[in-house]
């Protein structure tokens, strides 16, 4: 129970301190309660070191600022489109970062970290400007004395994945929009929600209906990735509808992308083209 309280006093430090230094760069800036103490807003997701949003990105709408290294404290960090506050610390369950964006836009659709041989995503669906808490997955020290105690590693590398939606000419609404009861009348034929997910993405698809996807919460291992990729094939399947929106993707691309990339059985693949087709997915929604 100390150790807990201990971490959340250290995290409201950490804060504070990100909004200090953050004001004496360019205005003044204040994590929200957003991030809870001991979570992020993100959706943490174990990938290999080499995934990239850029990976699948057709379209070529999406870009990448890539800090690498990562240095520790208070630092800021810009390619001229995208300025974000960043600190890095470590704490009594491992090394943390906060981050914060300056300004409004672009829009921020994921953020992985790595170091130490391994990295994690995490996921914005809707974006957002701050998140605080991310970690690399905990490790167990090697000791002459056994203790229960995890940590995880420095993060060596964060790269923040964005777009500016309303300049890259397209559009596409979320899964969370298509999702809901109350626009289930704006799904563009011929796509129903009891239509089954392997008539559009092939046997490799689980057996389930187009909504249930929809509601898809991931987990670990390959199943876990084709559950994080379909949810948004779905979402990408109805937006490249003709008539839709004006999806960076037409319907045979996001088909005939999905089918392979579950075919392959590589998780990586269907989390690298996943994360894309989130991205796309959040341009955004021009119906009711």
């Amino acid at each position: 129970m100390k150790n807990r309280q201990r971490a959340r006093v250290r995290h409201a430090r950490s804060r504070n301190l990100l909004a200090s230094a953050a004001a004496t760069f360019v205005l003044c800036l204040g994590l929200s309660s957003g991030a809870s103490a001991n979570g992020t807003i993100g959706t943490p997701i174990p990938v290999d070191a080499s995934l990239s949003c850029k990976d699948f990105d057709s379209a070529n709408i999406l870009s990448e600022l890539v800090i690498n290294p990562l240095p520790p404290d208070v630092t800021t960090h810009s390619d001229s489109t995208l300025s974000v506050a960043t600190i890095h610390f470590e704490s009594t369950n491992g090394w943390l970062l906060y981050w914060q964006q300056i300004g409004t836009t672009p829009a921020i659709h994921s953020v992985s970290i790595s170091g130490g041989g391994s990295a994690m995503l995490y996921l914005y669906d809707p974006p957002v400007t701050e998140d605080a808490g991310l970690q690399l997955p905990a490790i167990t020290p090697l000791t002459t004395i056994t203790t229960n105690t995890t940590t995880s590693s420095p993060i060596e590398r964060a790269s923040f994945c964005y777009s500016t939606p309303g300049e890259t000419g397209f559009e596409g609404c979320t899964l969370g929009y298509w999702k809901v009861k109350q626009h289930h009348d704006s799904w563009p034929a011929p796509y129903a929600t009891s239509s089954n997910l392997q008539t559009y993405f092939g046997l490799d698809a689980f057996n389930d209906t187009l909504l249930a996807a929809l509601n898809y919460k991931g987990g670990p291992g390959v199943d876990g990735a084709k559950r994080i990729l379909l949810k948004q094939a779905v979402a990408a399947l109805l937006n490249s509808a003709p008539g839709a929106v004006d999806y960076p993707l037409t319907t045979a691309q996001v088909t005939s992308q999905t089918a392979a990339a579950l075919a392959t059985g590589d998780r990586e693949v269907m989390l690298s083209l996943a994360t894309t087709l989130d991205a796309y997915n959040n341009q955004g929604c021009p119906l009711n």
